[in-house]
């Protein structure tokens, strides 16, 4: 069985940044207060899985106080060690920062226990999504 190809629909607000660009955006003056980043790389199967989420929920949630921002891990590895990232069994991840702090994850990692990488879908972003709307 052939694997699927990545997502190739529509982009919405997405944001493709380098790492040196996501810590410039995080640390200078932020004109958006939250930023969700997907950091991912393109030839693990999780990856491609879940790359239609991040489009989507951009689609869905952009405003003036969140942005949508995507890693690629695999033209920038030495990203991954700098925000806690194991490029083999926590990928793909999701990390919501409010203004250079960051306030929440997907797969939680803590405690030296093994993450657990759940299929990724819109359903998994239910506490993040709480955040950003104020619900």
């Amino acid at each position: 069985m052939a694997q699927q190809p990545p997502y190739d629909g529509l982009v919405g607000h997405l944001n493709h940044l380098t790492p040196l660009q996501l810590e410039s955006l995080l640390t200078e003056e932020p004109t958006t207060r939250f930023w969700l980043v997907e950091f991912r790389t393109s030839f693990l199967t999780p990856c491609i899985q879940a790359s239609s989420v991040m489009p989507e929920l951009s689609n869905l949630y952009s405003n003036k106080n969140i942005s949508f921002g995507l890693v690629d891990l695999g033209h920038f590895p030495n990203a991954a060690a700098r925000f806690g990232i194991s490029m083999w069994d926590h990928l793909p991840t999701y990390i919501l920062f409010d203004k250079a702090t960051e306030v929440a994850r997907l797969p939680e990692i803590g405690n030296g226990t093994k993450v657990f990488v759940p299929k990724v879908t819109k359903r998994s972003f239910s506490a993040i999504t709480l955040i950003l709307t104020g619900d």
